[in-house]
């Protein structure tokens, strides 16, 4: 199968480190055929500006990742993207930048709570029964807007919450029965994988989560989430043992704009 990682992050997030030029010679070197870089989206408003880069930078990435595609041309694939959190009155810019990148990966780190955003990711915060059914409402709107190639990590919420209970199965069919009406594929993602977890199991990606994934007929990409450059290709052994644990084939890029992918 082609070796590639369609979710990188870099210095630009603001909680990653590393260049588009160390990342591209990193990749390069062990061995990947198509390298993604995919920082999270800037709003034009600032919303979520302590987690990404600012609006003010956006031609800055781009223009890094466009200097590295052209440097690898013909020898590795390196591809523009960003990681979006979805928010409906933001569809025409999601648009615009459907039109300017590779492919575009959607994802929820936030829930809209209070009048503010709670983190997803907060190691100070576990979720509720009812942040559940909120995360569930958030990435089902996300995955059915249509703008977006792949579900970047849709058992996230298993970071914060301990239990496979019957409020986190319902919401996990929920999710995948929407990914499967949808036919959005889904991300099992490496960086829960090397992240510290607040159980004794990984963050995510969750076994149980992707046991109910595996009877639907849903497209499964495995992606490294990689935020320093030793982390890019680390979790691709890690996340093929999960595969054979859970018993499903990943697929890989076949396509790009629009992006599609072939199952092995």
């Amino acid at each position: 199968m082609i070796k590639y990682n369609l979710h990188t992050h870099s210095f630009y997030c603001g909680h990653g480190k590393g260049t588009m030029e160390e990342y591209a010679r990193a990749g390069f070197e062990n061995g990947l055929e198509i390298l993604g870089f995919s920082e999270h989206l800037p709003f034009p408003d600032g919303r979520l500006s302590s987690s990404r880069m600012d609006y003010s930078e956006k031609k800055d990435y781009e223009r890094d990742v466009l200097v590295e595609k052209e440097r690898y041309e013909g020898k590795m694939k390196v591809c523009l993207s960003w990681e979006c959190d979805y928010f409906p009155d933001m569809d025409g810019y999601y648009q615009q930048l459907k039109e300017e990148t590779d492919y575009l990966i959607v994802g929820t780190h936030f829930l809209q709570k209070d009048g503010g955003y709670q983190s997803l990711f907060s190691s100070k915060y576990k979720l509720t029964k009812e942040d559940l059914k909120c995360y569930a409402d958030s990435t089902i709107k996300a995955i059915s807007s249509g703008y977006f190639d792949f579900l970047a990590h849709p058992d996230v919420f298993f970071l914060n919450y301990e239990n496979f209970d019957s409020e986190a199965k319902a919401v996990s069919i929920a999710i995948l029965d929407a990914a499967e009406d949808v036919g959005i594929p889904i991300e099992a993602n490496g960086n829960g994988l090397v992240r510290p977890s607040r159980f004794p199991r990984p963050g995510y990606p969750l076994l149980e989560f992707w046991q109910l994934a595996r009877e639907r007929k849903i497209t499964f990409v495995r992606n490294t989430d990689a935020h320093v450059v030793e982390n890019l290709t680390k979790s691709i052994p890690m996340l093929e043992e999960f595969a054979s644990r859970v018993g499903i084939k990943y697929a890989y890029p076949v396509s790009f704009n629009p992006l599609s992918f072939k199952t092995e």
